[in-house]
């Protein structure tokens, strides 16, 4: 409601309003969906949306709701910005947010790429541009925001139980270490977000030219293993392996183990073969790596 509201205040006129029915609270769901239709509708804006059953999505995929519920937006967003023809996404993510996301991330073992958190506006694989206009506010700066204009909105009750990972972290954790350190350190962690985005951006920038000077990549897919790839520095020679297997072959749930494991592959007496997810296989062959995928 304040992200349609602080858009509107800076003069979109044509905002595509967006929600996404997760079906998980019954009626209130559906009430939540009606609730935002009348605000749209009131504002003047073209309104869309679609009810997924979250739950049993997850249940088929057997994966969280959470997990579920983040593939289906981001399903329906692509869907949406094709159908209006716009490539970019408002999002309504403030600061406290992104310390949770930071947390989060932290705790997944994550490089400088998790440690980042969100940006204030990325590009997706598909093309989309998200922006988040409210990402440097602190949630009572937003809640200052709806109680001085008089917006109207709605409580999801399950933000306050203890049930997702992120609900804990909200408020077990970060409540948790606020008081061991005796200070907020939501802004700490901001710090922390925006050093990281700066050094990591910094990073692939040097691994992209590096990778390009070199002629690393190959038209079929491959990496050429060169004397002087094998002599770069680890941090470069990470955001390359990751651009092979990600950017070049599209491998999806690539995590720093087999970006170790493919650092192993160039010792000398390093595997001539590591798996990938989906069944999928890096091998290396006469100073070459590529990406082996299974029949279909």
């Amino acid at each position: 409601m304040v992200l349609m509201n602080v858009l509107a205040e800076e003069g979109w006129a044509e905002l595509v309003v967006c929600h996404l029915n997760h079906g998980l609270r019954s009626e209130d769901s559906d009430a939540d969906e009606a609730f935002v239709r009348d605000a749209a509708k009131a504002r003047g804006f073209k309104f869309e949306s679609v009810k997924v059953d979250i739950a049993r999505k997850a249940a088929s995929k057997k994966v969280s709701t959470e997990l579920a519920g983040r593939e289906s937006r981001e399903a329906f967003f692509v869907k949406m910005a094709r159908k209006h023809l716009t490539r970019f996404v408002f999002l309504a993510h403030h600061l406290d947010d992104q310390a949770e996301t930071v947390i989060g991330n932290l705790f997944r073992g994550t490089g400088l790429a998790g440690l980042a958190g969100m940006s204030v506006a990325t590009e997706t694989d598909e093309g989309l541009v998200k922006v988040r206009p409210l990402l440097s506010n602190r949630r009572s700066e937003v809640d200052a925001y709806v109680t001085a204009r008089g917006i109207g909105y709605r409580e999801d009750a399950t933000n306050s139980e203890p049930v997702h990972r992120r609900n804990r972290i909200r408020h077990e954790l970060l409540p948790l270490i606020n008081e061991i350190f005796g200070r907020d350190v939501t802004p700490i962690l901001h710090r922390v977000s925006s050093q990281s985005e700066r050094d990591h951006s910094c990073l692939d920038e040097m691994a992209r030219d590096f990778a390009r000077f070199h002629g690393l990549f190959q038209e079929d897919g491959s990496l050429v293993l060169t004397d002087e790839f094998r002599e770069a520095n680890s941090a470069l020679q990470s955001r390359i392996l990751m651009g092979l297997l990600i950017d070049v072959n599209g491998c999806a749930q690539i995590s720093s183990q087999e970006i170790e494991s493919a650092l192993r592959m160039m010792k000398p007496n390093g595997p001539p073969k590591i798996n990938l997810p989906g069944g999928k296989h890096l091998r290396r062959k006469a100073s070459r790596l590529w990406v082996e995928t299974p029949p279909s």
